[in-house]
């Protein structure tokens, strides 16, 4: 039986590199996306492989939302192998004199809290040697501290203890949980400089996810599969 998969945020950038290179390394995939209706490349990539690939409707924002997707992929599925919170948004631009708090409240929802109630509702799913990777950010790094992007990085600083408390709680079933810098990446969030392609980044996750052990869990990785600081 093929691992099955399911992740966030699939419809472009790294999450849709990711659902091509599990593609290829034999996934049974459900991709959730906001509006996957509207996601071509996404609806191409199911239409050539429906029977490996499923596309899932999911706001990690809408609680009613993500309870609809774990339900639909409970209908396919009996366990997931590896779950990927992927969905993030990155407001720019923000300084002291003009933080607002809806921007802040919305980031933290969407990056913090999110995946917390993503992995909630897909936990009847995942069983001992599970993984759970949280997809965070070098900028949520609290040692490194190399921007000063206010929601963003603080709401990844957040998703970093958040998983550290999930790994703690996930533990005694055997299920793996971690979180994953996935490189500076050239995307719409990363930007044409970033030195990392979607596809290299996103093998590298696989790579990580198909090699974590019980003794990795609550751990802060690169997507090279190296340690990150805090």
């Amino acid at each position: 039986m093929p691992s099955q998969l399911f992740l966030t945020g699939a419809n472009r950038g790294i999450g849709l590199a990711i659902v091509q290179e599990a593609l290829t390394r034999g996934y049974r995939i459900f991709a959730g996306a906001r509006r996957p209706h509207q996601a071509r490349e996404l609806q191409a990539l199911a239409q050539s492989r429906p029977d490996q690939l499923t596309l899932i409707p999911i706001d990690v924002s809408d609680d009613d939302s993500i309870q609809a997707a774990a339900d639909q992929v409970r209908a396919h599925a009996d366990r997931l192998d590896v779950l990927i919170n992927n969905a993030g948004v990155f407001p720019r631009g923000e300084r002291l004199d003009n933080l607002d708090s809806q921007t802040m409240l919305r980031t933290y929802r969407v990056n913090s809290i999110g995946p917390m109630i993503v992995t909630q509702r897909f936990h009847p799913l995942l069983q001992a040697g599970s993984k759970v990777l949280n997809i965070t950010s070098q900028l949520g790094s609290i040692t490194l501290h190399m921007s000063n992007h206010y929601s963003y990085n603080s709401s990844k600083a957040a998703l970093n203890m958040l998983t550290r408390i999930l790994a703690s709680e996930l533990r005694p079933e055997g299920v793996i949980a971690v979180v994953a810098h996935p490189g500076w990446v050239q995307t719409d969030m990363g930007g044409p400089a970033a030195p990392i392609s979607p596809a290299a980044s996103a093998r590298g996750i696989l790579n990580l996810a198909e090699r974590l052990t019980p003794a990795d869990s609550g751990e802060f990785f690169t997507w090279e599969g190296k340690k990150h600081p805090w």
